[in-house]
């Protein structure tokens, strides 16, 4: 082999080693991390454009965290918004429970309101007042009424609070339960607490309990419950109050002049107060065609006893001339 051809044979070997060393550069001169490595410019574009990416990236992450965190406080705002502002007249303590108890009173005096609200910030319940422009509310679980004697008679004072209370399940409790609540700084069980009786129709009829427990209504279907007259009804109620009352008791409430026809037999009631009928002719020809006068006291016996109270002893009679010794 000839000189020239050693040579040549050199430069390449030198030129493969060349491009070994660019695919592949040696760093293990590089002997700490505080030593100069030089770079290319298109290096350095290179590492300050991903470290730009990496900082916007950044930002863009901690940026929404920051929203997310302003929805959820703005979310919690409107939450705590709507909670305060279900009643206006409801009192509110600051932290929520699953079950909320809501109050509602009957014949208390200024004393016991003020153990009531005590009872309300301590427990977080809610406490619905009453004026003359508003009735009873659906949302109420519990209520809590007066005790005549004040030796654990349980027997109330009959409000009408008490009787829509009675019509729509409730808990009627003594105050009582309120005052050992407070002693004993927990919820204790209601059942001891319940009213038995009330100062009108019987001192022990049992008629809250049977209603909370009960899971039917009071009146069948077919009882369709007519309300008519100009005169306050027994308690002071109101014709649409009855009305009201007819609904939760399970009857069919007819606001119309006219009871509708049926495919299956109905029974149909007309409450209204004596003073209110005078019309002989037209009592009796309602009550040849079946039509039963009642005055409201019936219905409001039946709801409060929660059982269905003699028609017989309820019956109009303004002429005299119904017997009642059917």
């Amino acid at each position: 082999m000839t000189k020239c051809q050693n040579n040549q044979c050199d430069q390449q070997r030198i030129k493969r080693h060349m491009k070994r060393q660019k695919k592949k550069p040696d760093f293990s001169s590089i002997e700490s991390c505080n030593g100069s490595i030089e770079l290319t410019k298109e290096q350095v574009k290179a590492a300050l454009t991903s470290l730009f990416l990496i900082h916007k990236q950044t930002r863009t992450v901690e940026s929404r965290k920051r929203g997310r965190n302003k929805s959820n406080d703005r979310l919690l705002e409107n939450q705590n918004k709507k909670q305060k502002q279900i009643y206006n007249n409801i009192l509110l303590s600051n932290i929520t429970q699953s079950e909320t108890i809501i109050l509602a009173t009957s014949g208390l005096n200024h004393q016991q309101m003020k153990q009531i609200k005590k009872f309300v910030l301590l427990f977080n319940c809610r406490l619905l007042l009453f004026d003359n422009k508003t009735t009873f509310n659906h949302t109420i679980t519990h209520l809590i009424t007066d005790e005549i004697d004040h030796n654990d008679s349980l027997i109330c004072t009959l409000t009408k609070n008490v009787v829509f209370a009675i019509a729509q399940h409730c808990f009627i409790l003594s105050y009582r339960w309120i005052i050992e609540c407070l002693q004993q700084n927990t919820i204790v069980s209601e059942e001891q607490y319940e009213i038995e009786g009330d100062n009108i129709f019987s001192t022990k009829h049992n008629g809250p309990r049977r209603s909370r427990l009960s899971k039917r209504p009071l009146l069948p279907l077919n009882h369709f419950i007519m309300i008519k007259g100009s005169s306050r009804h027994f308690l002071d109620f109101t014709n649409s109050e009855i009305g009201d009352l007819a609904w939760l008791a399970g009857g069919i409430y007819i606001e119309q002049n006219r009871f509708p026809n049926t495919v299956f037999p109905r029974q149909c009631f007309l409450l209204i107060e004596d003073e209110d009928i005078r019309n002989k002719n037209m009592f009796h020809r309602c009550i040849d065609k079946g039509l039963k006068f009642l005055r409201s006291e019936w219905l409001i016996r039946s709801i409060v006893e929660y059982r269905m109270a003699n028609i017989v002893q309820f019956h109009c009679d303004p002429f005299d001339t119904i017997d009642r010794s059917e």
